[in-house]
């Protein structure tokens, strides 16, 4: 898929819900090492590597992407009768040069729009972020005399312990800590707070700074507590699972993150749910978080989008798991008159 480099004057030298993870990782920034200069990462494929050994169970996850709707963009063209052209751009919350590069078509349909609409305003200050998870204790740590030793299963306790410390994470600063907000925490990659030492932004966040140098107004489809609590609806069981899982993987959120950055490159997002599928052992886990986390969010953002939507000129940006899917945004707006197609 052609791309064009992003060019935001607000971008260079200057920096999986979204807003959830900027705060998370000004928060949990001291636990990674910041001694490595280097801003590339270390992460592989999971597909690639699943094609060379296991070309049948990749076959199956290709033919399990084929089926769900919308999963080939990351870019959109809304139309309705009577109303200029909005657009719907999906991102990814990191700062990975591969996904600061635009789609062909994004910087005209761009200088049409007067409204930028992302899934938090806030993303523009991370920092106001971190201050808002600590507005909410209730939801980021274990109630009462409860720790994490106690809810985790007996024989999972040194296995959660180990893959933290290999982290460089200590087991007792997150004996408090709810297992989603650990799990987001250890998706915030070193290589991201590398570059965002060096200034570089993660992709929402330098749409959000541009839109306001540029005198577009920028809407918040969301609030931090809304996602805040979206996380916190996952039960810890289920979060437990995911979180086991994550520390299982030899190189941890790597190479799932340059999994996804390659799907999305390619523009296949519907890949990312054969993704979950591949890495996941318990689907229920999996599904939970799915269900709370894109599902249901997506019905609040089409909701909430509508308005600017009928007035026009506006563009949509949110994270690429939201658009495709018989419940993701794309097929939501339709349901709600738009014509909605793919740009490229």
């Amino acid at each position: 898929m052609p791309r064009h480099n992003m060019l935001f004057t607000s971008r260079a030298f200057a920096n999986g819900p979204l807003l959830i993870m900027a705060a998370v990782l000004t928060i949990f920034s001291f636990s990674h090492a910041l001694a490595d200069d280097e801003l590339a990462c270390s992460g592989k494929n999971l597909f690639a590597q699943l094609k060379r050994e296991d070309p049948v169970r990749f076959e199956k996850a290709i033919e399990r992407a084929e089926t769900i709707p919308n999963g080939n963009a990351i870019f959109w063209k809304i139309e309705k009768s009577g109303v200029e052209p909005s657009w719907l751009l999906g991102t990814m919350h990191v700062s990975d040069p591969r996904v600061l590069d635009m789609p062909v078509g994004f910087y005209q349909a761009y200088g049409a729009v007067d409204t930028l609409t992302v899934e938090l305003a806030e993303v523009a200050e991370p920092e106001k972020l971190a201050i808002e998870i600590l507005k909410h204790p209730e939801l980021t740590t274990l109630q009462g005399d409860q720790t994490l030793d106690h809810i985790l299963p007996p024989d999972a306790t040194s296995d959660v312990a180990a893959g933290l410390k290999k982290r460089g994470i200590n087991m007792n600063l997150m004996a408090k800590m709810r297992p989603w907000f650990i799990y987001m925490g250890l998706q915030t990659r070193g290589c991201d707070i590398r570059r965002s030492a060096k200034g570089f932004k993660v992709l929402d966040e330098a749409l959000a700074l541009d839109a306001l140098n540029d005198g577009i107004r920028l809407v918040g489809l969301e609030t931090p507590a809304e996602q805040f609590e979206a996380m916190s609806d996952v039960p810890d069981n289920f979060m437990l699972q995911n979180l086991r899982e994550l520390l299982a993987l030899p190189n941890g959120m790597d190479d799932i993150t340059e999994t996804m950055i390659d799907l999305y490159d390619q523009g296949k997002v519907g890949m990312i749910f054969s993704l979950i599928e591949f890495v996941s052992t318990d689907q229920a886990a999996a599904k939970a978080l799915e269900s709370r986390l894109i599902t249901d969010r997506n019905k609040v953002m089409a909701e909430r989008a509508k308005p600017y939507l009928d007035n026009g000129r506006t563009m949509i940006a949110v994270g690429a798991a939201h658009l495709p899917g018989g419940e993701g945004l794309v097929e939501l707006l339709r349901k709600q008159g738009f014509t909605v197609t793919a740009v490229n």
